[in-house]
């Protein structure tokens, strides 16, 4: 307690009867009036020191303060003194859970059923703690107890989630449901429902779980940008306009939205950076400093590559071989991989390219970080940001002096503990540089790595194997429902219209969205039979069924990446247009870095312009053709061992810096003459 405390109880009245001053504290504390009763719980303990009321009260009024190092010992002490009553164990059960002291607390919940052993809420958060022990059937065994005394939202929402992470979805789904019916005007009930109902591939009743969320709480973090991204997903349009302001205005009022989600919706870096900072204090905050090290000039610079995507996945296929070309007298280099094992050859091919491949996907993220201290990692690179499946937490713990956000995930994660994005001045222009948290490193072509070990694609297929007339302009835009908007589709279907016998090569994916599509097409007067659609198909396949079409239409806000990498090796040109936001501004990065940067417009009108002068002139389609075909083993995109020295230079001179006591700062990357 303060001096200020002190002081003030000295002056409280302490003439009455101890009863009468515990009989106003209680009073005011329920009141909410904490300072009186803090004084009066003060005055009564000056008289009486073991007063096993005042020790209790004033204990747990510290701890609904949130002063849990203050309550502590009074609580103890009241213990010590009324070891007989279940509420005062309770309540310093409470409070050394809070404090982290969690097998003090099991036992002490422990005592609490001994003398009371219907006390629900004891079972309860027992169950919690065991939870975050990730002892998940011992936690459901005590949610179960806690219900078979006292049915309660908070034990079935608890044990579903206790299911939920075991991937018992039935059983998880069935204990939200209860928690719903029980609590149907809490909205943490309905969320709950929506992530294991998504999970189950039941996207209907996700929708309408976030739906009712937001009703209750258009502020609740994370609804409504799992709601806009169900929709998009299904190419739903029906709200897009107000879903698109509505997200805006909860970024600009710090509301929670995730950040990947949003960087399909957004064309502002500025916003972009209050929701990944907004993102990062609440859910992957800074939790403090490196352990220190003497910063040395070593002979091989320890590096690790941190990611959830080291498996047959988009990441992978990027960045495989700078693995393999890094240079292995001046550089060790790991792998830290938190995803899934798919059996894939790309995993194979991964583990050999790495000196060591740390599967750490069964270890909690204070663990990772402990790892990749005990490795004495001094840069750390983090493939995946806030991508699907990416631990952010690890990256909070600070396990590396040097850390970098690269590739995965197209933007600023606005956190402190990330010194350096890897970027290049066409998706980060100088004056766009402050609304990245982290200092920027220019590397001198495209930032993208690629493969150039991926075979060229040989084209099995006819375009009739696909669905495809051999006599069809094939406009193709290979990328996620999510990335297509109205106002981009509006620009497609009137290409469809001024180009005579053309249609638009779409993915395959969700049966709704292909629905919708072929719905949004029609209502803008293009017969539906003018969409095809592309199914899964293996990566190989994929790559050749590239060259059946005559020009790749990317997307906007948040361009192909990947896809557009794939389109330009498999030699089929690519058409942008120029955004305002990292996302936005990869394919114009990628058409620079082979030669074709007449293929970047700079608005839509002069996007639809060019496209359809490039499909009614077959002349220019072939030059375009044979400029890529020739430039593709000279300029730098598909220089990947030139990309992998480029890279080094960049790690070389972070460790310099570090090294010399600078702190980090933004610089840029030179080829060699």
């Amino acid at each position: 307690m303060s001096q200020q405390g002190r002081n003030q109880g000295a002056s409280a009245p302490s003439s009455l009867h101890p009863s009468i001053i515990l009989d106003q504290a209680i009073a005011a504390h329920r009141s909410g009036n904490l300072s009186d009763a803090e004084r009066a719980y003060t005055t009564i303990l000056r008289g009486s020191r073991t007063h096993p009321v005042a020790l209790h009260m004033l204990g747990l009024l510290h701890a609904q303060r949130g002063n849990f190092a203050d309550a502590e010992p009074l609580l103890k002490k009241a213990a010590r003194v009324d070891p007989g009553n279940p509420h005062v164990l309770f309540n310093y059960a409470n409070v050394l859970r809070a404090l982290g002291k969690t097998d003090d607390a099991l036992a002490l919940f422990a005592k609490v059923i001994a003398l009371s052993p219907n006390f629900a809420d004891a079972h309860l958060n027992r169950g919690a703690i065991l939870i975050a022990r990730q002892e998940l059937h011992g936690a459901i065994a005590e949610f179960d107890r806690a219900i078979a005394i006292a049915p309660s939202s908070a034990a079935f929402a608890n044990r579903g989630s206790a299911f939920q992470q075991l991937g018992q979805l039935d059983e998880a789904h069935d204990s939200y449901q209860s928690a719903v019916e029980l609590a149907p005007s809490d909205p943490q009930n309905h969320f709950a429902l929506s992530e294991v109902l998504t999970q189950m591939g039941r996207d209907d009743e996700a929708i309408g779980a976030l739906e009712r969320t937001v009703a209750l709480d258009k502020a609740f973090p994370f609804a409504l940008s799992n709601l806009v991204a169900s929709r998009r997903k299904r190419a739903d349009w029906r709200s897009f306009e107000r879903e698109q302001a509505a997200l805006d205005e909860a970024v600009e009022s710090g509301v929670l939205i995730d950040p990947f989600t949003f960087f399909h919706a957004s064309s502002s870096p500025a916003h972009q950076l209050t929701c990944a900072k907004a993102y990062v204090a609440n859910v992957a905050p800074d939790r403090g400093a490196a352990i220190p090290r003497t910063p040395s000039r070593v002979s091989r610079l320890r590096v690790a590559y941190l990611s959830a995507d080291f498996r047959n996945h988009a990441t992978a296929h990027l960045m495989a071989g700078v693995f393999e070309e890094h240079d292995r007298e001046r550089f060790d280099i790991s792998a830290i991989s938190y995803g899934p094992d798919d059996h894939s050859k790309m995993r194979d091919r991964l583990k050999a390219a790495f000196e060591r491949f740390e599967d750490v996907s069964h270890l909690a993220d204070e663990d990772v970080a402990k790892l990749i201290r005990r490795l004495d990692i001094e840069v750390l690179v983090d493939l995946g940001g806030f991508t699907a499946g990416a631990r952010p937490k690890i990256l909070a713990r600070r396990p590396a002096p040097i850390q970098v956000n690269y590739l995965g995930f197209p933007g600023t994660m606005g956190a402190s503990y990330i010194d350096y994005l890897m970027a290049d001045r066409i998706v980060i222009p100088d004056a766009e540089r402050q609304h990245y948290a982290e200092k920027v490193i220019y590397l001198s072509d495209s930032y993208q790595a690629t493969d150039a070990k991926r075979p060229l694609p040989s084209n099995a297929a006819s375009r009739r194997d696909v669905g495809l007339a051999d006599d069809a302009f094939v406009y193709c835009a290979f990328n996620r429902t999510p990335k297509i908007t109205p106002l981009l589709f509006d620009v497609w279907m009137r290409l469809l219209t001024k180009t005579p016998n053309s249609v638009l090569w779409l993915l395959d994916g969700d049966p709704i969205a292909t629905e919708n599509l072929k719905r949004e097409a029609v209502a803008r007067g293009v017969a539906a039979e003018r969409i095809v659609f592309a199914p899964f198909v293996p990566a190989d396949e994929h790559l050749a069924r590239h060259q059946l079409a005559d020009l790749f239409l990317d997307t906007l806000p948040y361009n192909a990446h990947t896809g557009a990498s794939d389109a330009l090796w498999a030699g089929l040109p690519v058409l942008t247009c120029l955004g305002t936001a990292f996302a936005g501004r990869v394919a114009a990065s990628l058409l620079n870095a082979v030669g074709l940067p007449e293929l970047v417009t700079r608005s839509l009108d002069e996007y639809e312009g060019l496209a359809l002068r490039i499909a009614h002139d077959p002349e220019l389609r072939a030059a375009l053709k044979s400029k890529l075909a020739a430039h593709r083993s000279t300029w730098p995109h598909f220089d990947t061992v030139g990309m992998t020295r480029q890279i080094e230079k960049a790690f070389n001179e972070m460790w310099r810096r570090h090294c010399a006591g600078e702190a980090p700062a933004s610089f840029a990357i030179q080829t060699s003459p």
